[in-house]
């Protein structure tokens, strides 16, 4: 087959995206499924950006995936660098006049007793039958670690909650709230803290806390005790300071450690909870790993997993496609509502939202608007049914999709899934994110070769390939599949390797008073 230099996703779409560099002058092929066309760049086009494969107005859609991704905000020639100098974003704007019902459209809604039916497609690969080796835990759920979790209550706690974190079996999670925060804000801690200790990756749980903070640390430890799960916990002030809270920490550690050993047992698929995150994005994601990651959330989730996808900000633009894969009308409305009051958010502040999404490094990579960054985010769901919203770092009970209502940043965001419950997270990049989390091992996946090469001590599965062709999407998603059963079981991912999993915080929406 013709190589070719750049891939127009969808036939409709106005945009190709480049796997070369391009010169201005070169004649490129541009592949859009077995079809090969050819257009001459006028301008240098950067890998993974785009470029115009016909001419497009000021104030036309700007379009890829087959979707509206932006409007062009200046002529654009057939040939031309299509990015944030010439197209601009229709959401989160609050610079401007915005008009029109954010909410549902009619054919937006889906049937509820046909949804399954009409959005799910057959995984091109079955999971299942297949286990991986974990915990069990009383409670029925089952953990991918059995890890003592130091869990900090406080930012005060933290310098104590990170040295005892380094003891063997241990595992500490330290974060920048817990004080002079507004009464929902510290709730919200609260109840993410609990969420936190009940994950089953968590054998037993050691809380640090200073003794003055806002957070009602003593609470939290008698609902984590009242629930059976073992819990110790050390305040510094009445210990006397940290020397000898580090002693009564080691010593809690210790006893914790010998109360939870236990071997992992042979456990299906349909005991995973698996987390996916997207950081660091660029444009090859939208055409390799998100891609990928959705065929393999398709098989999870026919196997009975759970499956969590957070980072309500990058489903603005793409909130109409999620609805039609809701598995009914309430679903839907929450899918959009969630959306419509992240929006609302960045609109209420009065300036161009493109100040904060996407960001620099995402526009480095090709990433021009916020739609186009999450027409490519959420292809990692697939076209599974989304099952239930849920708020940050709530636990779900629904098998299948879910979504839970949350910003994207990684610190805020994989505290969420961890809260929620997640045992294991799968996370895409196109420019290479490091960062793992302290007590659920964080799989990273990359589709572009050049991260592949600078970013590997960092990254765990490679399915760049797809974009040459050299692989399909079944043997990418299985080798993803693969990784994520290896990881689920006990090996290493390149975060845990590496230790690059420190920097944690919970999300809050009020002041620091």
């Amino acid at each position: 087959m013709t190589p070719f230099q750049a891939m127009q996703i969808h036939p409709a779409d106005n945009t190709a995206t480049l796997v070369v560099d391009g010169k201005a002058g070169d004649e490129i092929v541009v592949a859009q499924g077995e079809m090969r066309f050819s257009i001459k760049l006028i301008e240098d086009v950067p890998f993974a950006h785009k470029a115009a494969v016909r001419a497009i107005e000021p104030g036309e859609a700007v379009t890829k995936y087959g979707e509206v991704m932006g409007r062009a905000s200046a002529p654009i020639a057939m040939g031309a660098w299509v990015h944030v100098h010439n197209v601009e974003s229709c959401r989160g704007r609050g610079d401007e006049a915005q008009v029109g019902d954010r909410g549902l459209k009619p054919e937006d809604r889906p049937d509820p007793a046909n949804a399954r039916r009409m959005t799910t497609a057959a995984p091109i690969f079955s999971a299942d039958g297949r286990e991986f080796r974990g915990y069990l835990r009383p409670d029925g759920l089952a953990g991918t670690r059995n890890l003592v979790g130091v869990l900090s209550t406080v930012v005060c706690a933290n310098d104590v909650t990170e040295a005892l974190g380094g003891e063997p079996g241990a595992a500490a999670f330290t974060h920048q709230q817990g004080c002079s925060q507004t009464r929902p804000d510290v709730e919200g801690i609260e109840r993410t803290l609990f969420n936190l200790a009940m994950n089953p990756n968590l054998g037993g749980v050691l809380l640090v806390s200073l003794g003055c903070e806002s957070v009602n640390a003593p609470k939290i430890y008698e609902r984590i005790r009242a629930a059976g799960k073992p819990v110790e916990m050390i305040v510094i002030q009445e210990a006397g300071g940290k020397e000898r809270a580090l002693r009564a920490g080691r010593e809690a550690i210790a006893r914790l450690r010998d109360a939870i050993r236990a071997e992992p047992t042979m456990l299906p698929i349909s005991r995973l909870r698996v987390g996916l995150k997207c950081g660091s994005s660029d444009t090859t994601q939208g055409i390799s790993s998100n891609i990928i990651i959705g065929r393999m959330t398709e098989a999870l989730v026919e196997a009975g997993a759970q499956v969590v996808i957070g980072e309500t900000t990058e489903f603005m633009g793409a909130e109409h496609i999620a609805a039609r894969h809701a598995v009914d009308d309430a679903t839907a409305e929450a899918i959009v509502g969630a959306v419509e009051r992240m929006e609302n958010r960045a609109r209420a502040i009065g300036v161009d939202m493109r100040g904060g999404q996407p960001t620099r490094g995402n526009i480095e990579g090709g990433l021009t608007t916020i739609e186009e960054k999450s027409l490519g985010a959420l292809a990692k769901a697939g076209s599974a049914v989304f099952q239930e919203v849920v708020p940050y770092g709530v636990p779900s009970k629904k098998q299948g999709l879910v979504m839970m209502d949350s910003p994207g940043r990684e610190p805020e965001l994989l505290t969420g899934l961890a809260a929620m419950g997640c045992t294991i997270v799968v996370f895409a990049t196109g420019r290479g994110a490091p960062q793992g989390f302290p007590f659920m091992p964080v799989v990273k996946i990359t589709g572009n070769a050049r991260t592949w090469e600078r970013m590997r001590e960092h990254m765990d599965v490679y399915v760049g390939d797809v974009i040459s062709g050299e692989k399909t999407n079944e043997a990418a998603a299985l080798d993803v599949f693969e990784h994520v059963l290896a990881a689920a079981s006990g090996e290493p991912t390149a975060a845990e390797r590496t230790g690059y999993f420190r920097s944690m915080n919970i999300y809050t929406t009020g002041p620091v008073i």
